[in-house]
């Protein structure tokens, strides 16, 4: 009597298994620090399990099927077997996406493949969008903090959703693909604790695992159509940066996106947490920051760059208990960049 059909092993690299995000395959593994990446297939027949490892217990990610709504999947640290719900897909197949939630700080995440119970088949997923977008910014760009709302005071890394961030939501209106490159208390200059000698945005926008200086990013391996820069939060967090000194670091980070990607539009915006009373140092921070913002355009304009723009995002102070912008302000944040992105994509 013959022995029964063993599980097969997908290994991450299979080309039914699709990715969107900067993701790190040199370890054999897929290994993700930015937030918002996304990890799809689909398969035939009886229910395949998902291997993934995490360095800490706060590596969250959103898992739907064909489009459903999805649950919420907190990893162990460590190793991790996931089943998806038992019973056989339709002959068309069942599109299974897993989007991380969280960000570096948070833990690193792998997946390690697949495993399929005799009788699974994989299929090609639909294609991605042709569309291309790419966000760089802080934790209000990842969605920190996003999931939550008073009376609730929950702080921990379960309420960050980069799946319902503005920037998911405008690839979604936009039909495009997106690329999270957004680290939270960092800045163009200075972390949220005024520290210079972090990896900041010119440190980490060239790397596929942001606070590992060898994982380099290859730019042309994702060319986005449009750019959006949403950073100057935390270079504002313990006051005003010298404005001249601000100036300069923005434009030569600016020209260092420029040459990655020299047919991009690039929208300058405004961040969400400077408020707008008269006389306040929040207002103060807002006002030199649009001057900064302006004089940056200003200048690459009037050197012959005319697929660049800045834009003002309103004030959206999150709630009593955590400033972080909350799901319902993240669609007022993306409605509000909807028309300039669309302006310089041309869409």
């Amino acid at each position: 009597m013959s022995a029964p059909p063993s599980p097969t092993f997908v290994s991450v690299r299979d080309p039914r298994l699709e990715y969107m995000g900067r993701v790190d395959f040199a370890s054999g593994e897929a290994r993700m620090g930015f937030p918002g990446i996304v990890i799809r297939f689909v398969y035939r027949g009886p229910a395949p399990t998902l291997r993934l490892s995490a360095s800490s217990p706060d590596c969250y990610f959103n898992l739907a099927c064909n489009g459903w709504d999805p649950v919420v999947i907190r990893l162990r640290q460590g190793e991790n077997e996931i089943a998806l719900p038992t019973g056989v897909a339709p002959p068309s197949g069942w599109l299974v996406r897993l989007v991380r939630r969280t960000e570096a700080w948070q833990g690193i995440a792998a997946f390690q493949g697949l495993v399929l119970p005799p009788g699974c088949e994989l299929v090609s997923p639909p294609p991605w969008p042709e569309r291309k977008l790419m966000f760089i910014g802080d934790s209000i760009t990842c969605g920190e903090y996003l999931e939550r709302f008073p009376p609730e005071d929950d702080n921990s890394a379960r309420t960050t959703d980069a799946a319902r961030a503005f920037p998911m939501l405008l690839a979604r209106w936009l039909q495009a693909q997106v690329h999270f490159v957004s680290y939270g208390g960092r800045g163009v200059m200075r972390d949220w604790q005024g520290n210079t000698d972090t990896n900041n945005a010119p440190q980490f926008f060239g790397r596929t695992m942001p606070d590992d200086p060898a994982s380099r990013w290859r730019h042309a391996d994702y060319v986005p159509d449009v750019v959006v820069v949403a950073l100057g939060q935390n270079d504002f967090s313990k006051d005003l940066p010298d404005e001249a000194v601000y100036t300069k670091a923005c434009d030569d980070f600016i020209g260092q996106v420029r040459v990655a990607y020299p047919h991009a539009g690039i929208l300058l915006a405004e961040v969400s947490l400077f408020g707008t009373t008269p006389g306040s140092p929040d207002l103060a921070k807002r006002e030199q920051l649009h001057r900064v913002l302006a004089a940056v355009v200003a200048r690459r304009r009037a050197a012959g760059d005319g697929r660049i723009a800045e834009t003002p995002v309103g004030y959206y102070p999150g709630t009593p208990t955590n400033a972080h912008p909350v799901a319902f302000q993240h669609e007022q944040i993306a409605l509000e960049l909807l028309d300039p992105i669309r302006r310089l994509a041309g869409w």
